[in-house]
């Protein structure tokens, strides 16, 4: 009994102490509302995240976060019909609804990490962010950017490759049109050609041990030429002027020839 009382007391402990840096830096981005925020990427797979709110923003909001693995809470009186076509069709592990407002949510009984006060009422979602800033969460809430702790940027994906845009809030809808923009522009070969630039990396990492070494080998290598070939879908071509470039600045760092640069 006496190792069980230990277990939970260091639990509680972490629990206030995790609370605790949360208000710090949620103090320090109210310090100023024209602080810049820091660009950060988190895994928040099994994270506990709560959207207060039951319509087209909250749905936004749940398909990003169910993506990444995140444990969703949405409490709202209501749900637009997608959002409850969701409900049916996840288990609770993934997604709880509470039907109820704000103001009748259970916050002693919560534990999250992020909350999105994504109601259409400014003085409901400036509730909702009190609420949440007392039991240490970070919020998002979307009828006050000035009131934001963190915000979700526009984003599309390349394979292992992410693009951002954010206006900080000040539009939404012209983070939109710039993702729109980065879709046309950055196509999928992007993705395919930093999977082998990924390969390549390990490879060199092999034949040369000297991290200042690889480092000058790869500044030589990456100019905006190979850039414009990926733009351009040339992708073998991009890849067979950075293997000439490595393979000759290598030959050159040890006075021979470049030989033949498929090998690297």
């Amino acid at each position: 009994q006496k190792r069980m009382r230990n277990t939970s007391d260091e639990e509680g402990a972490r629990n206030e102490t995790k609370k605790l840096f949360s208000r710090i830096i949620i103090a320090f981005c109210k310090f100023s509302v024209t602080a810049d925020m820091y660009p950060i990427n988190i895994c928040m797979k099994g994270c506990q995240v709560a959207i207060f709110g039951g319509g087209a923003v909250a749905l936004r909001k749940l398909g990003r976060l169910l993506e990444e693995g995140a444990k969703v809470v949405l409490v709202a009186p209501e749900l637009v019909p997608e959002l409850q076509e969701l409900m049916e069709s996840l288990p609770e592990e993934r997604l709880v609804w509470h039907q109820m407002t704000h103001r009748d949510f259970d916050w002693e009984a919560s534990d999250f990490r992020l909350v999105f006060a994504a109601t259409d009422s400014r003085e409901a979602n400036h509730e909702i962010g009190q609420m949440a800033h007392g039991h240490g969460a970070l919020v998002n809430d979307i009828t006050a950017p000035e009131e934001c702790d963190f915000q979700v940027p526009a984003r599309i994906c390349r394979g292992q490759l992410e693009l951002t845009a954010s206006t900080g809030g000040a539009s939404p809808a012209f983070a939109r049109l710039l993702r729109q923009d980065l879709e046309n522009r950055y196509h999928e070969g992007f993705g395919q050609f930093l999977d082998w630039l990924g390969e390549m990396r390990r490879e060199l990492w092999r034949r040369e041990p000297d991290t200042v070494k690889r480092q000058g080998l790869w500044r030589q290598a990456m100019t905006p030429e190979i850039f414009n070939y990926i733009l351009d879908e040339r992708l073998e071509q991009a890849k067979n002027e950075i293997r000439r470039k490595i393979g000759c600045a290598g030959a050159e760092s040890s006075d021979s020839s470049c030989g033949d640069s498929r090998k690297i």
